[in-house]
């Protein structure tokens, strides 16, 4: 494999991790109640999903921007 087909599936495992911690923490929102207090959990799962959906992300637009560049 090259070096931009391993970025982009690196980018893809990250989004895809990022997206699921990211999912979970919706879940935890809604499966705790809404009793009027915060959900520190959800907010510590958001605080640890989103910085890693954001660089899946940019790994998988960087490994785009290579590929069409090769073509």
């Amino acid at each position: 494999m090259n070096g931009l087909r391993v970025l982009t599936l690196v980018g893809g495992i990250i989004s895809a991790v990022g997206g699921f911690i990211c999912g979970l923490a919706v879940i935890a929102t809604f499966a705790g109640g809404f009793d009027g207090g915060a959900n520190i959990g959800a907010g510590i799962l958001l605080i640890l999903g989103v910085p890693l959906a954001i660089v899946g992300g940019v790994l998988l637009l960087i490994g785009a921007v290579g590929l069409i560049a090769r073509r």
